[in-house]
């Protein structure tokens, strides 16, 4: 019987299972790519044949930290210690890959042995190659078309493929592998590497090996190959991030489930007003309606399992982020997608379901499906035919509005927090008063890039630059909080004058700490007290302002302890150029850049513009967009077919009363307009509301301030517009076909 009720309706069904199995596969997709991260990492510690793990403790990523080189022969001087070989792991860019992972190990060490060759030549057998060798993995080799012999571009080099690899692990086989040496001077990380794999001579001198550590080298730390992918934040992140996009159109999707089962219950009111009086008690009917949401959401789950799988496999081969990372799916992932589904189906089931149960049979009986409440009609007989029209099932046209509401606010509150970011980012740079800035060129990511300071001192000696100040801007976890941000600073530079100490004193020595009004704060430190950043201890000498909450919540340290805290020794994160004539920035700015090719230069003001993270918030946004057009425009579609339904005796009447069919859809049309406008005008509302909640979050509380630009606005409510049209196109275009005679007889 629940079988049979839901294909009644065939077209509104399987619009319904298309609005729930998108959100199901963006749980498959998306967890699979952040349980790819995960296993990629796992396989890539276990295939060195490693027994642990010594990686810099605190940091986010191994990306992001680094191991002085010279702790590899400390180790092997040790007795627990049979050998230790170090890999240096980067991301760069290469060619059309935005995102790509260069792996430098040493080619005699032990950790590149499970490289296996499957065309070409290893590093250790490559001789007499002209230019630089690497090899690259065999998911990189299909993606970019490229075979043993060709040269590959990534930021900063070119690189010879001698040799194709395997691993069995697609994040590797999505990399490249070049010698130690050669990553380290690609990613300015002399001398230092990401971790160092280590080997015991007997397993049982692991604890001994472990008090070694923490009292010779308390900055770093020890993993077993097993534990390495759960001690990298980033992994984490990403699964965080995953999971709120995976939610969102769940969310979305189940709202338009629980329109569907109203559609479903209004359509069948006498029906159940007769159930109702041949016996069928309150609770039967309520399991009925429970039940069909039930399976309805099963259905939809098995359906959006597939199609994400069907997706994660059709962008393995891609050059994109998921392409990269390869992807990972295990029971656990599978299940918590039917679990999602399976609370989604009772969740959105229990008040249509409750409200079934509540009919009064006589009352039931007596019902006319598409008859509009006349105390209604007069309540809202002010309001235009399009008004009056969505009107008339007030709880259909609330969940509608509500399901393209969500999406909005989505956009909105995303939006408005970056933008909000950048206009903190951009009065920290204006209020250095330099004109110029500089980061490394064709970096995927501000955290990587890493300046050469021999380029700074360069620029500094051009006649036509006053003054240059490199910052180190990292971010690193604490005891008090999950993400402290630093900012390295030379003491005696113009960029750190812009700091108003308000209690204390400025930088004068080493291991001494400047701490922001927020941040005091959040940590509850004071003038005198020590701050403990990763393993190092610093005197908190004074607080101050700027009148930014991003920069008023992270800490200032001096610029080489923030270069060693940040794994970038004798680098930075950006410059400040400070011209002797500013009214020439742009032609200076060119000038640069066709000197240095290594660096991009812009003007302050449009830095933030420019900056890599701000593109990839954007197309974020643009996504996020898509997504809620899609997911809002299905279920648009659902309820416009359902109301077409339900007034097609009223339509069959305009007809005969002389109406065009372009009138019918043009009214339609103006009705999904309306709906899709009510929805934006809430979800603007709502987004705000969720953007201030998510900065009511104490560890980012103060941080930065959301901004709704016009732009912003413009573009969440078009989307809604959109659809709106998306969704009612097909209902209009179905109302003009109707034949008045065929309509005035519809039952």
């Amino acid at each position: 019987m629940i079988l049979k009720n839901l294909f009644r309706r065939k077209g509104r069904t399987i619009l319904t299972l298309v609005g729930i199995s998108i959100g199901v596969a963006a749980i498959v997709a998306l967890g699979a790519m952040a349980e790819g991260m995960r296993a990629g990492y796992t396989a890539m510690a276990r295939g060195s044949q490693a027994d642990l793990v010594l990686t810099q403790k605190g940091a986010m990523d191994i990306t992001l930290g680094g191991v002085e080189e010279t702790v590899a022969e400390q180790l092997r001087a040790w007795p627990e210690v049979a050998d230790a070989d170090g890999m240096l792991m980067g991301n760069v860019q290469a060619e059309e890959a935005p995102y790509f992972f260069i792996f430098g190990y040493d080619p005699g060490g032990f950790a590149i042995a499970h490289f296996r060759i499957i065309e070409g030549q290893g590093l250790t057998e490559a001789r007499g190659v002209q230019g630089k060798p690497l090899i690259l993995g065999r998911g990189a080799a299909q993606s970019m078309g490229k075979k043993v012999g060709d040269t590959l571009r990534v930021t900063g080099g070119t690189f010879r493929v001698v040799g194709i690899y395997e691993t069995g692990d697609a994040f590797e086989e999505g990399g490249a592998v070049i010698p130690l040496k050669e990553a380290q001077a690609l990613l300015l990380q002399p001398h230092r590497v990401s971790l160092l794999y280590i080997r015991l001579r007997d397993p049982a001198d692991e604890p001994r090996l472990r008090a070694r550590v923490e009292r010779h080298l308390s900055d770093l730390t020890l993993s077993t190959t097993s534990e390495f992918a759960d001690r990298q934040q980033v992994v984490e992140i990403m699964g965080g991030f995953a999971l709120s996009i995976a939610g969102l159109a769940v969310v979305i999707g189940g709202v338009g489930m629980t329109n569907t089962l109203f559609m479903s219950v209004f359509e069948r009111t006498r029906e159940i007003g007769l159930l109702r009086a041949v016996g069928w008690r309150r609770g039967r009917v309520l399991r009925l309606i429970l039940g069909e949401s039930l399976v309805l959401s099963a259905l939809g789950g098995l359906t959006g399992i597939a199609l994400g799988t069907l997706a994660v496999f059709s962008l393995r081969g891609s050059l994109g982020f998921l392409g990269t990372l390869g992807a990972g799916f295990s029971p656990e992932l599978f299940v918590r997608a039917l679990v999602t589904v399976g609370v989604l189906g009772v969740v959105g089931g229990a008040y249509p379901a409750w409200w079934a149960s509540r009919l009064v049979p006589l009352e039931a009986l007596r019902y006319e499906g598409g008859a509009a409440d006349r105390g209604a009609d007069k309540r809202i007989a002010w309001a235009g035919m399009a008004i009056r029209n969505i009107l008339r099932r007030r709880t259909r046209t609330a969940l509608t509005a509500l399901g393209v509401s969500i999406a909005i606010a989505a956009i909105v509150a995303l939006g408005g927090i970056t933008q909000g970011m950048a206009d903190s980012l951009t009065s920290v740079l204006t209020g250095s008063q330099a004109e110029l800035m500089a980061i490394e060129a064709d970096v995927s990511d501000t955290s990587y890039s890493a300046i050469d300071e021999r380029i700074g001192a360069r620029i500094a000696a051009l006649p036509d630059v006053e003054a240059v100040s490199g910052v180190v801007f990292t971010a690193i976890g604490t005891e008090d909080v999950p993400m402290l941000l630093v900012f390295g600073y030379h003491p005696r530079e113009f960029a750190i004058r812009r700091l108003r100490i308000v209690e204390g004193e400025p930088l004068t020595a080493r291991r001494q700490a400047l701490v922001g009004r927020q941040a005091t704060e959040n940590l509850g430190l004071e003038v005198g007290d020590t701050l403990r950043l990763l393993e190092s201890r610093f005197r908190v000498v004074g607080i101050f302002e700027t009148g930014v909450g991003y920069e008023e919540s992270g800490v200032v340290i001096g610029l080489r302890e923030a270069q060693a805290l940040a794994g970038k020794p004798h680098q930075v994160t950006w410059y400040l150029i400070k011209l002797r004539a500013p009214e020439r920035a742009e032609e200076i700015r060119d000038e640069l850049n066709g000197r240095f090719p290594e660096i991009a230069v812009s003007l302050t003001s449009e830095f933030i513009e420019d900056m890599p993270d701000m593109r990839t918030n954007q197309e974020m946004i643009g996504q996020i967009s898509f997504l809620a057009m899609f997911i809002g425009g299905v279920g648009m579609l659902n309820t416009m077919l359902m109301s077409v339904l339900e007034r097609t005796r009223e339509i069959g009447v305009l007809r005969a009363l002389g109406w065009r069919r372009r009138q019918v859809l043009g009214m339609i049309l103006r009705e999904a307009l309306a709906l899709g406008v009510l929805g934006g005008i809430c979800g603007l509302l709502l987004g705000m509301g969720l953007a201030w909640g998510t900065l009511q979050i104490p560890v980012i509380k103060g941080m930065l301030s959301p901004r709704y630009t016009p732009q912003l606005l413009v573009q969440a409510l078009l989307v809604a517009v959109v659809t709106g049209a998306l969704g009612g196109l097909y209902p209009a275009w179905r109302a003009t076909q109707m034949r008045p005679v065929e309509a005035l007889r519809y039952e």
